[in-house]
């Protein structure tokens, strides 16, 4: 028997409701402190009033630019009460890329950090975003007001709730032979995830939720803040990842479940022993990339339980996941109830347990899965094919329906939990006035997942140092883009329809790499 679905399927009604429940109870908690129910609830109140006064109303999109912090809920639980859609950006994007999202979403307003004012600001005429806002204090022109002091009143205008399938935000994903895509979210697909990972998580009352992941992503949204809520519990949140301090911030927060990636992971594990490896309350971690030798040594240092899972924006932050019962080392797990999973051939032909192919995955309920990519019809078709959504990996499956990921079938980069095209790095390498053409690929990288590498074919009778060209970058690409290494070769391989061989790149071997860590490179991050 199925179990029972979200108690509300949409933002709006899910605040309200557990606010009336919850009252003073914590919600969420940030390093500057702590949200009740009630508090996240009235905040977003204003901020519903102060967007419809703005003049925004149903289907307005808005973009955040922002860190993990108060105002991105009361923000996107805000929009949520009138209808209106939230772009959440990443905060590491600069340059053509942050032009191109702000372009493509068309947003009526904009929340920006003062810190990322300096990205923004080369954009801004082009763009003349009709309304903007910022948060915090900066170098930000005082002609912009402040969030804090939007306009409202104190009850929101009457709507009505959203219905659970319409859009409560767009998320941007890596594309891979062009720009990236803004996934088009509706309400019951974050709820039912939310809802979905909640029953493999073990949790008790007095669960206490915490990441260091951002919430412009789908797995801050979705694993730690609505899971927490949904099942009236505390999100918490640091503004990012610090792998030295990770444990006693989560013991400072009362945490008992965090979420992890497979860079996360590897960091973590070869800092230095010491005492606060075990005085936190964290019982379970959520976690995606363990590997198995990994797996057994992290869960015995620090003390808990790891939780595998497969997810991805499209279909959900989790969409396999071991049942916690029943886990198996290695593994991803299980589909969770919304959804159904093959794996197929190149020709979407089924293959015997086993055997390597590209996993695909629907829906089992109504918009519990995106609803397509924003203006870009193909694209989503092509997603789409057969009537299942292709998520360009490969697993394999074994008898008992359990998933384990064996690689990536498309050119998509993982690098410390971000996806990145090579397309968006190579068209800015191949501006270089000296560069002819470029090829990025991913190549191991010893925190697991990947490094981005680049090849150069230079202009003839061209010249230019890899020192130049990784500055070049730096200038021009989010820090998590940047290539850790470069290397020039004399041609780019081609197919017979003059394709790159990324493979025959990939596989190479002897050819003098330059390393950016190695020359003393130093990332500038937001």
């Amino acid at each position: 028997m199925p179990l029972p679905g979200p108690e509300f399927h949409d933002l709006a009604s899910l605040i309200r409701g557990k606010a009336q429940r919850n009252g003073s109870r914590p919600a969420a908690m940030f390093p500057e402190g702590t949200r009740s129910y009630q508090e996240l609830d009235h905040g977003s109140d204003r901020v519903a009033s102060g967007l419809a006064r703005a003049g925004f109303s149903r289907g307005d999109r808005i973009a955040a630019l922002l860190f993990n912090c108060p105002e991105f809920l009361e923000l996107w639980f805000g929009a949520a009460k009138i209808g209106a859609v939230i772009v959440p950006l990443n905060t590491g994007l600069k340059g053509d890329l942050l032009r191109y999202e702000l372009d493509d979403c068309q947003p009526k307003g904009l929340v920006i950090d003062q810190r990322l004012w300096d990205a923004y600001v080369p954009h801004r005429a082009g763009l003349a975003l009709p309304l903007e806002w910022t948060v915090g204090h900066g170098i930000a022109p005082a002609s912009v007001p402040d969030w804090s002091a939007l306009p409202s009143d104190a009850e929101p205008p009457p709507v009505d709730p959203p219905r659970p399938d319409e859009p409560v935000s767009i998320l941007y994903t890596s594309g891979t032979t062009g720009p990236p895509k803004g996934a088009v979210i509706p309400h019951e697909k974050v709820l039912t995830t939310a809802h979905e990972i909640g029953q493999r998580s073990e949790l008790a009352e007095g669960s206490v939720l915490f990441t260091a992941l951002p919430l412009f992503h789908c797995n801050a949204q979705e694993m730690t803040t609505l899971t927490a809520l949904s099942y009236d519990l505390t999100a918490a949140f640091d503004e990012r990842f610090h792998a030295t301090t990770f444990w006693e911030t989560a013991a400072r927060f009362g945490a008992t479940h965090v979420s992890l990636l497979i860079s996360m992971i590897n960091v973590l594990f070869k800092q230095p022993e010491k005492g606060t490896d075990r005085t936190h309350r964290v019982r379970v971690a959520l976690t995606a990339g363990t590997t198995r030798e990994v797996w057994p040594l992290f869960e015995r240092r620090f003390g808990l339980k790891i939780i595998e899972l497969y997810g991805m924006t499209e279909c959900g932050c989790t969409t396999l996941m071991n049942p916690p019962d029943r886990v198996r080392v290695g593994s991803v797990g299980t589909p969770l109830g919304f959804v159904e999973a093959q794996v197929v051939d190149d020709v979407d032909q089924p293959v015997p347990d086993g055997t390597r192919g590209e996993l695909v995955v629907r829906p089992t309920a109504p918009f519990t899965m995106f609803l397509g990519y924003h203006r870009k019809p193909e694209q989503t078709v092509e997603a789409w094919r057969n009537l299942w959504f292709h998520t360009g990996d490969y697993v394999t499956r074994d008898g008992d329906g359990y998933y384990y990921f064996v690689d990536r079938k498309k050119d998509v980069i993982r690098r410390r939990g971000e996806n990145l095209a090579p397309y968006d790095v190579e068209t800015v390498l191949n501006r270089h006035p000296s560069v002819f053409e470029s090829v990025v690929v991913g190549v191991p990288s010893p925190l697991g997942e990947e490094d981005v590498k680049a090849f150069v074919q230079l202009r003839p009778g061209e010249a230019v140092e890899a020192r130049a060209l990784f500055e070049f970058c730096i200038e021009r690409l989010p820090f998590f883009m940047v290539p850790r290494f470069v290397e020039f070769v004399e041609e780019i391989p081609k197919t017979a329809n003059q394709k790159a061989q990324r493979f025959v790149l990939r596989g190479r071997r002897g050819g003098i790499e330059h390393d950016r860590d190695a020359l003393g490179i130093v990332l500038r991050k937001p």
